[in-house]
């Protein structure tokens, strides 16, 4: 039997606070996020929907929070005959869209771009604040699916968000020339996705949304959709590059808030999040750098040039590790070298087409924590040696082939060396083919590696608690 407990106004705001402070450097989360934590049957906190929106509404009009709605349009999905594509079969195929949502019978926020933002409302003019609570209110509760498109924003303490104003942060992306190294490109029989398998894996996506999407999700493909849509009406639009660069630096560095927040900046073990593998065992591997080195859009995709830099700090005088390590690729580090500790690792540089951000996360994410547990098994020997409580096993040292299905599949990857550059197999720029491949070898695999590593993590954590 679950524990409820029983809250009042008062401490459900600060229930609230708690949990938006707990979110990272953006403070912030989706209404349904709030509705599950507060609201589900299985939470063990007592609160009705009607209650938490109230709350909500009243934090608004006091400033302890904002509330913000994105233009709002939907994702779907149609079935589309493709013809003539680089890597696919000519046959049937699902494709992602992106339709602008008009409901005639709701009056929308004065903010041309926002479809409702409290940041612009004047609290003091009684009329104004009670018409536009009045309005919110009616929305959440005429349209079920709204819920995906509310950010719930704590701004103490939090780093900007901006979707259609000027960038307020300090990151600059840089406009390189993305020059692919065409010789891992590579020709390829085409490939032959069933439509059914298609859908399959389509369900995957919509469940993950329905379940797991974040506020990240939500701020990124607004702003994604504010540059497809500029492509499009750009003839329209004064200072075009300007502007141009401007959404796509806005789009580089939340996407990089995005990742960072979830997997690269842990602070503490999570025996519920495997991600927490190497903070758990206190082992001295390290991400160092993952950022952009460049971003270009065309329609709909992103191809994106970065780089991921990380590295296991070995003590000087174990001379054969680190030979071994040099002698199969990894380099070290002299500028981030500490006391008696030698910094040895790989500063890859990653090419990618995405279509869309999930695709982005979960490749980005594999990619790293790949290359990480690859590093981890080729140290294993020393990090056994020096970390003799924890009893790491042979499991934990060919972790990285959990990856391999996804590496294997998208990327040509020579196992008899390490890659310092890795080149997506199947490189297009059209969206509509990089849908399906990546539905087929990434997302058909992600519910069987999260299972698998989350299954494993928890039971293995567990027995140290």
């Amino acid at each position: 039997m679950i524990e409820t407990i029983h809250i009042k106004e008062k401490q459900l705001q600060d229930r609230i606070i708690d949990y938006l402070k707990s979110k990272g450097k953006i403070r912030a989360a989706l209404l349904h996020k709030l509705e599950n934590r507060f609201c589900k049957k299985n939470s063990i906190f007592r609160v009705r929907k009607g209650e938490l929106i109230s709350c909500l509404l009243l934090m608004m009009k006091e400033k302890k929070i904002e509330i913000i709605i994105p233009e709002r349009f939907q994702v779907g999905w149609t079935e589309s005959y493709l013809k003539n594509l680089k890597y696919l079969k000519d046959g049937l195929y699902l494709t992602r869209q992106l339709y602008n949502l008009e409901d005639e019978t709701l009056e929308r926020f004065h903010n041309k771009n926002y479809f409702f933002d409290s940041r612009t409302i004047d609290f003091n003019e009684k009329e104004v604040a009670f018409s536009s609570m009045n309005r919110l209110k009616e929305w959440i509760k005429k349209l079920p699916y709204i819920k995906y498109d509310v950010i719930i924003y704590y701004p103490k303490g939090s780093q900007s968000l901006n979707i259609y104003e000027p960038f307020e942060g300090d990151y600059r992306l840089r406009f390189f020339n993305i020059q692919v190294p065409i010789q891992y490109i590579q020709e390829y029989p085409k490939i032959q996705i069933d439509l059914d398998q298609q859908k399959s894996d389509l369900a995957i996506i919509k469940n993950y949304r329905t379940n797991f999407m974040c506020f990240y999700i939500k701020l990124i493909e607004s702003i994604h959709k504010a540059i497809i849509d500029f492509q499009v009406e750009k003839n329209s639009i004064k200072n075009n590059k300007k502007y141009f660069r401007e959404l796509i630096n806005k789009f580089a560095y939340y996407c990089l808030m995005y990742v960072r927040s979830d997997w690269v900046e842990i602070h503490k073990p999570n025996p519920y999040r495997w991600e927490t593998f190497f903070k758990f065992f206190d082992l001295p591997l390290k991400i160092l750098t993952l950022d952009f080195k460049s971003i270009k859009f065309k329609g709909r995709t992103f191809e994106n040039w970065g780089s991921f830099k990380f590295c296991i700090f070995i003590e000087d005088n174990e001379e054969d590790i680190i030979f071994k390590l040099k002698k199969l690729g990894f380099q070290e580090f002299p500028d981030v070298n500490v006391k008696n500790k030698i910094a040895i690792g790989l500063d890859l540089e990653i090419y990618i087409p995405c279509p869309s951000i999930e695709h982005f996360y979960f490749l980005l994410k594999y990619i790293c924590y790949y290359h990480l547990f690859l590093l981890f098994f080729h140290s294993f020997t020393y990090l056994k040696k020096i970390k003799t409580n924890f009893h790491l096993t042979e499991k934990e040292r060919t972790l990285y082939k959990i990856f391999l299905p996804v590496i294997n599949s998208l990327f040509n990857v020579d196992f008899n060396k390490i890659n310092n550059k890795l080149v997506f197999k199947y490189y297009t720029l059209n969206s509509e083919e990089l849908e399906p491949i990546y539905n087929k070898f990434l997302v058909s695999n992600v519910k069987i590696i999260e299972k698998r590593l989350f299954k494993y993590f928890l039971f293995r954590s567990s027995k140290f608690r």
